[in-house]
């Protein structure tokens, strides 16, 4: 069982998208999103969170921790300015 509520279907679960990575607090803005300062990167769609927000892990493997047995991605929230669907089917 998801411990997210129902997607709305705009970024399903498990939807590879682009999104601005890294972005501090002061920068995740709607500016900062459209000026192209950041990288977009490939990420996943974990889940979504609320009425514009969705969990979203990094898949870049330059990227990925790894440290006491386990491999960590990192992840952020994200609203709907800050993705954009890759066209990708997997």
């Amino acid at each position: 069982m998801s411990a997210y509520p129902p997607n709305d279907g705009r970024f399903p679960n498990d939807t590879t998208v682009w999104t601005p990575y890294p972005l501090t607090e002061e920068e995740n803005t709607l500016t900062a999103c459209l000026d192209g300062s950041w990288p977009w990167l490939l990420g996943t769609v974990l889940g979504q969170c609320g009425p514009d927000e969705w969990h979203i892990v990094i898949d870049v493997p330059e990227l990925i921790e790894h440290g006491d047995g386990y491999d960590w991605s990192p992840a952020c929230f994200r609203n709907s300015c800050q993705l954009r669907r890759t066209g990708r089917s997997d």
